[in-house]
């Protein structure tokens, strides 16, 4: 498959095996947005499908408030070459000639601590319950902030939450929340977990940097805090939390799991698609509306007028954004899970994270198995099918009874 775009051919533009992991940047059209989706979705639903889009397209208006607050009046007064030196240690060619560099392996059987934990209303009667905590030990990549990061406390507490079945070991899903929704049930209904843990599934739940009980003390709400002018937390942000996700693999593998995956949602699945390119030892994926760029996503929203307003040239402003988050992208880095344990999910109505995101990564991985579903990104009103089809996939890799 050729690395060039070509404005009519049918196949979504893809890096060629064997090229530079920064080959996508070119390869992607300009306005990845506006990339016209070819996918049909699996189901028929019309009508909800335009309700779900459009409700989406009302919430990234508002989540884009934010930026315009925090981001539009620093560009107005920074040139777009001193926002790329600002951000030049992490475009260095080494985070991507050498795999995996940008994430700094943890300690070797770093401390976590597994106790018993109360049982709520909307945990699994038969389950044991255990909260999985422990310290991360992650430090920024960049020297210059890490004082500022390490004072974002509480974040450095990981909190995770496990059921576990009482006769022995099981193979473990991880489910990974999206970007500001970390509550615990939520996430229970959100991933039908227990019908995963009805499958003979033990399930943990595992809150991401700066979310849930991790957020600090000064953010307006969960995640928030990643929101900058500057790029730097974002990406520290994902490398920490690939690293609190290898070490949490290490105590599941430690404690007797035979396979260990992972299920994200959003920005879950972001990072469930980063530890399929990183972490040899996850035995599988399922990435449900993933964002494999973030310089292109902000392009999709309102946030678009913003950057269009303040920068001069938009389409190499993409470019350079590209270049700085490139380590911290799927896009940039090869599939070290077999490509058949993989399975990648989006809605065809999704507003927010718009599908070309998952199309995107599905050529990238070699088109693994992959479900275009039909809800949107907050009414997701077809989970119960993407739900089914996550359990069908475990089964045929038989992970799930």
């Amino acid at each position: 498959m050729s690395a060039i775009h070509h404005p009519h051919n049918n196949s979504f533009p893809s890096a060629v095996p064997g090229e530079s992991g920064t080959a996508w940047i070119e390869a992607l059209c300009a306005d990845f947005s506006a990339h016209a989706f070819r996918r049909k979705s699996s189901e028929a639903c019309a009508a909800l499908g335009k309700l779900a889009h459009g409700l989406d397209r009302v919430a990234a208006a508002v989540m884009s408030i934010p930026f315009k607050h925090k981001i539009q009046p620093h560009l107005s007064d920074t040139t777009l070459q001193e926002y790329i030196d600002y951000h030049a240690f992490y475009s260095q060619r080494r985070f991507l000639d050498e795999p995996g560099s940008a994430f700094v392996p943890p300690p070797a059987k770093h401390s976590v601590v597994e106790r018993a934990t109360r049982r709520r209303s909307w945990d699994p009667k038969s389950a044991s319950l255990a909260s999985i905590d422990f310290y991360s030990p992650f430090e920024t990549l960049d020297p210059r902030f890490r004082d500022e990061y390490a004072a974002l406390e509480p974040n450095e507490r990981v909190e995770s939450r496990g059921w576990f079945h009482q006769n022995g070991p099981r193979p473990v899903v991880i489910f990974l929340h999206g970007f500001s929704a970390p509550d615990y049930r939520i996430n229970k209904m959100w991933f039908s977990a227990q019908r995963f843990y009805d499958a003979g599934l033990d399930v943990v739940f595992m809150n991401l940097p700066l979310h849930g009980g991790r957020m600090p003390r000064s953010a307006a709400y969960h995640g928030t805090a990643i929101i900058q002018p500057s790029l730097w937390r974002l990406s520290e942000a994902c490398a920490q939390g690939v690293m609190d996700l290898r070490i949490l693999i290490d105590h599941l593998l430690r404690r007797g799991a035979p396979k260990v995956g992972i299920m994200g949602y959003s920005w879950g699945g972001f990072h469930a698609s980063m530890l399929a390119c990183l972490e040899p030892r996850i035995d599988f994926i399922v990435s449900v509306a993933p964002v494999v760029s973030i310089a292109d996503l902000v392009m999709s929203w309102p946030t678009r007028q913003f950057f269009e307003q303040s920068i001069d040239e938009p389409a190499m402003m993409i470019r350079e954004l590209r270049k700085i988050l490139a380590p911290f992208t799927p896009l940039s880095h090869a599939l070290r899970v077999p490509a058949e344990r993989v399975l990648l999910v989006a809605s065809v109505n999704d507003g927010i994270i718009p599908a070309v995101h998952t199309e995107a990564l599905w050529e990238h991985f070699g088109r693994p198995q992959a479900y275009w579903s039909c809800g949107g990104h907050i009414l997701y009103f077809d989970k119960g099918r993407v739900t089914q089809r996550a359990l069908r996939f475990l089964r045929e890799i038989e992970v799930a009874s």
